[in-house]
């Protein structure tokens, strides 16, 4: 997850670097969304292990519902724990909103930052090959 991290803010970086006119003016491709650090609360409460799991499962669920309204680009677990969220909505606000009802978040069991985060319209294109 690091390296898929790394990858993707210094191949944003690049792409920023290298997106100007020949006034060194930023193109008007430059899209803005909001990276949320998720981040283990040392101080998270001790939960029994069958309501971490249903917190873990609404927190999965609360992902796939942001998928479906288009809200979230991106997301995944740190390997020491933790994770990122990349979400597409206007304000700032806005995201702190939304991972503030992630069950997770509402738990105590993770503490988030929100930053703005830039970077070139369709920087987030995948393309999935098939195996033959």
């Amino acid at each position: 997850m690091k390296k898929l991290l790394l990858t993707l803010l210094l191949t944003s970086a690049a792409l920023l670097s290298n997106a100007q006119d020949e006034q060194g003016n930023p193109p008007n491709e430059i899209v803005k969304y909001y990276f949320i650090e998720l981040i283990t609360n040392p101080d998270k409460p001790d939960l029994p292990k069958m309501q971490v799991d249903s917190i873990q499962r609404e927190h999965m669920k609360n992902i796939n519902q942001m998928v479906v309204d288009n809200q979230l680009m991106l997301a995944g677990p740190f390997e020491n724990g933790g994770g990122i969220f990349i979400v597409n909505v206007k304000t700032i606000e806005e995201a702190e909103a939304l991972v503030s009802r992630d069950p997770a978040v509402k738990s105590g069991r993770l503490l988030t930052e929100v930053r703005p985060w830039y970077t070139t319209k369709g920087a987030f294109g995948i393309e999935f090959k098939k195996d033959n």
